[in-house]
């Protein structure tokens, strides 16, 4: 579903997802349903309805308000953000490049739960102070404060990718000077405090008040599967800077003898396995002589093929895209990516041919160390395709990687 953007910082869009009008709805129709039992012989429906919207309205600009601030302290820290997607209780950034300084972070995690306190403060000293005799006005205004004030302790609980958890994971960065032990440590409390914080939602979803359960359920339920999500992460990112080509089980490379004529290519052409790739390499006296491709026997005229020689159309080696095998897997990710087929050449340090990868060679490897083993009716399916199996998007880890610095 596409987001609306509403305004644009530098350059950056801000946007607000459909699911937002859907939560706006559900949480009015939450504090109205509070307002009714708690104030009915107060507040009239309708202006039971008003209260619920106008607060969750409010609450929605105020987050407007604190991602504004918090957008100009990340591009002060060097962070280049893409976009900012707003979903009702908080932003999704798209950002090309996070900040690499443990200080820099630490600014950037404390921005938006000094806001809320700071808004919650504000907004209750407004209530305090207001002579207005409107009462329908002050209720909504504690209610965005005390929304507020809520939010801020919540930020800064260490899970997963919320501003505490930012916090905590760079405060241990920082002392001890290891980005990793952070991560790390942060990953194994998010589960801890995440499985906690979602128990105790359930227990207030439907025994003390409804929307905030919802909040701590909806929490706990993101801390649990972002904990899990990095734990992943970490593991395939481990393989892929500690693994290099090498460790690969590679394709074998198809010979053929430089003085063959088409008639015995087209022999090779026609018995060859489904999954073999169009390239075959030619050999002289035990040699690599070059590589030609099965289409030349499309551009010769079949008569012609017992006195026309593979020789004639061979391609010298080194104009095959090809990789060292002593290179790290992410590198080969990000070069094979770049190729118009997804396959490369391996060569060793004497540039001799060893065999061709491709993203499937890839994907199995990353499966394998990770303790996964694939049945074969789906090896076969992905390798007619040339596809990372099961939809694992190994070049998007790599950016992510790139993205917080962990390589260059």
């Amino acid at each position: 579903m596409k987001s609306l953007q509403i305004f644009k910082i530098r350059g950056i869009p801000f946007k607000v997802h459909p699911y937002w009008f859907a939560i706006l709805f559900l949480f009015s129709w939450s504090i109205s349903n509070q307002v009714n039992l708690t104030s009915g012989q107060i507040y009239t429906i309708q202006e039971a309805w008003l209260i619920g919207f106008l607060t969750s309205f409010s609450l929605l600009n105020t987050i407007i308000f604190h991602e504004v601030f918090h957008t100009f302290v990340s591009l002060s820290q060097g962070v280049k953000i893409r976009t900012i997607t707003f979903y009702f209780l908080g932003a999704i950034l798209q950002i090309d490049k996070d900040c690499q300084t443990a200080i820099g972070n630490i600014k950037i995690a404390i921005v938006r739960p000094f806001l809320c306190f700071f808004t919650a403060l504000l907004l209750f000293s407004i209530s305090y102070l207001s002579q207005s005799n409107e009462q329908l006005i002050i209720n909504i205004v504690n209610r965005v404060a005390v929304l507020n004030l809520f939010l801020g302790f919540l930020n800064l609980i260490p899970i997963g990718s919320l501003d505490g958890g930012s916090l905590l994971k760079s405060i241990i960065w920082y002392f001890s000077g290891s980005k990793y032990k952070g991560r790390n440590f942060l990953n194994k409390l998010t589960l801890l405090s995440s499985s906690l914080v979602f128990v105790i939602g359930v227990i207030c979803l439907f025994s003390f008040n409804f929307y905030y359960g919802l909040l701590l359920t909806f929490l706990g339920l993101f801390g649990i599967n972002s904990s899990k999500s990095e734990n992943q992460f970490f593991k395939i990112e481990n393989i892929l800077k500690s693994s290099k080509v090498s460790d690969l089980k590679l394709k074998p490379l198809r010979k053929i003898e430089f003085n063959s004529n088409l008639v015995e290519l087209n022999n090779l052409v026609k018995n060859k396995n489904k999954n073999e790739d169009k390239y075959l390499f030619l050999t002289n006296s035990g040699r690599w002589d070059g590589f030609i491709e099965e289409k030349i026997l499309k551009s010769v005229s079949v008569k012609k093929w017992n006195s026309t020689f593979v020789e004639e159309f061979k391609k010298p080696i080194n104009k095959f895209v090809s990789i060292n095998s002593s290179t790290e897997l992410w590198k080969l990710i990000e070069k094979i990516e770049k190729t118009q087929e997804g396959i490369l050449l391996v060569i060793n340090s004497a540039h001799m041919p060893l065999g061709i990868v491709d993203r499937n060679k890839i994907g199995y490897f990353v499966f394998y160390k990770l303790g996964l083993t694939l049945p074969s009716n789906l090896i076969n399916k992905f390798n007619k395709k040339n596809q990372y199996p099961l939809g694992i998007e190994l070049p998007k880890i790599i950016k992510l990687m790139r993205q917080k610095g962990d390589i260059e």
